[in-house]
């Protein structure tokens, strides 16, 4: 992964790889199972803004794969299946390099404008229903300017909301001026 990720910027610390792409920040993450015998392969893009306006804190210097605001597994960029391998493979070593470079790499290039992410957290939420998702997409109606849409998306989702979900969107709605 190393030889692949470095000459194009990225920095490794344990199994995580960052790079700074113009106000963005690239996470590449290798997931080890809960039994440690595969891995798969994890990408996002950070968005400083929508992290700023979700958590009311500047973002991390070295962001984790969790903390992104647009993140896919690598089976999901492939072919919607959730793919694992094995971590005592020879082909394992060889595949999953060339599986990033393909699919990873795109993917978090096609990420680099708030359209592309409003687009993707859009089709996230239609699948799967998430408040993390929900609120990174109001922020960024925000940001482009549609407080309106922004503010109308966090009233809803803060109806359906509950435990300290409401008390985030509460707080980000104030970030956003909603009143």
């Amino acid at each position: 992964m190393d030889q692949v990720l470095q000459p194009l910027g990225f920095v490794r610390r344990k199994g995580t790889w960052n790079r700074k792409a113009d106000r963005f920040v690239d996470v590449i993450d290798l997931q080890v199972s809960k039994a440690g015998d595969a891995v798969t392969i994890n990408a996002g893009v950070l968005e400083p803004i929508v992290h700023t306006r979700f958590w009311g804190t500047a973002p991390p210097l070295f962001v984790q794969e969790p903390s992104a605001t647009v993140r896919a597994r690598i089976g999901q960029l492939r072919n919607g299946k959730d793919q694992w391998w094995p971590v005592n493979e020879k082909k394992t070593i060889a595949e999953v390099p060339e599986v990033v470079k393909a699919f990873a790499l795109p993917f978090l290039e096609q990420m680099h404008g708030h359209a592309a992410m409003e687009e993707f957290l859009s089709q996230e939420i239609a699948m799967r229903p998430h408040p993390p998702e929900t609120i990174y997409l109001a922020i960024l109606k925000g940001v482009r300017g549609d407080t309106a849409g922004a503010c109308a998306a966090l009233r809803s989702l803060h109806q359906t909301a509950a435990g300290a979900w409401k008390d985030r969107i509460t707080e980000v709605a104030e970030r956003l001026g909603c009143g």
